[in-house]
């Protein structure tokens, strides 16, 4: 019976062993084993086959794709979340379940290896509104997911105050209020995912670029990788002007059945 499975020592073991061949493009895998964030369910809490890591709109398969527990796994997939890289026969099974329902979406992955101080700081050195950005207080982050359309996406923490205390953020204030936001969307050991929002009207003045470099320094100087997987062109030409390097592009796939 399909279910969240306990994160006992034991059970990250058997999570880690079962993801140890998905890709990497993001911090998911390694923020649900560590416990940071989401959830992993399985088609048996006692001995799991098969195993989906979901993480905001991120869902991730692994184990046996062919078992009836995989295919119930697979039913259970919610519409419009993203099925991120898993092994081929994940993508069979969605192919099998969803039919026509099944869409493609292109995603971009980058190396933050390249990324520079001394570039960013140029970037931000440079940008208007360098002086107007202010880390995101717990109240300025509760503030923003009380918004109708927030600019965070704070739905795996357990509040605003968790985000502050295990993530980072920044954040342009215009007469209180919010122009845009960067932030880590994603919390592991090893890094951060980094996610950028700027309102409609305050788009293409370099809101993104400032506060995309404040944060990314903050990452370099705390030792912590900063990682960028872009969903579309405005994503990836910023990461590119960051520095970050182009390795890749992947498919993502969603279905459209209710």
């Amino acid at each position: 019976m399909n279910g969240t499975l306990e994160l006992t020592k034991a059970n990250r073991l058997k999570v880690a062993r079962a993801f140890r061949l998905n890709k990497r493009v993001d911090f998911s895998i390694e923020c649900a084993i560590e416990g940071q964030l989401g959830t992993v369910l399985v088609d048996d809490a006692t001995q799991p086959t098969a195993y989906c890591i979901r993480v905001g709109p991120f869902g991730y398969f692994a184990g046996d794709a062919r078992h009836a527990g995989g295919r119930l796994l697979m039913q259970g997939f919610p519409a419009y979340r993203l099925l991120m890289p898993s092994p081929l026969e994940w993508l069979a099974s969605a192919q099998d379940v969803f039919g026509e329902h099944l869409k493609s979406l292109p995603r971009y992955s980058f190396s933050s290896a390249p990324l520079s101080s001394e570039h960013l700081t140029r970037l931000l050195e440079g940008s208007p509104f360098r002086e107007c950005i202010i880390p995101l207080s717990v109240d300025l982050a509760q503030q923003a997911t009380e918004q109708p359309e927030s600019p965070l996406d704070l739905s795996d923490f357990d509040s605003a105050a968790d985000f502050i205390e295990r993530g980072l953020g920044y954040t342009v204030l215009d007469n209180g209020r919010m122009m845009g936001v960067a932030y880590s969307s994603l919390v592991c050991s090893q890094g951060i995912e980094v996610s950028v929002y700027v309102e409609d009207a305050d788009r293409r003045q370099g809101v993104a670029t400032a506060l995309s470099s404040r944060l990314l320094l903050e990452c370099l100087a705390s030792n912590l990788r900063p990682n960028w997987d872009a969903a579309n062109p405005e994503s990836v030409k910023l990461a590119t002007k960051l520095g970050y390097r182009f390795l890749e592009s992947y498919e993502a796939y969603y279905h459209t059945r209710g």
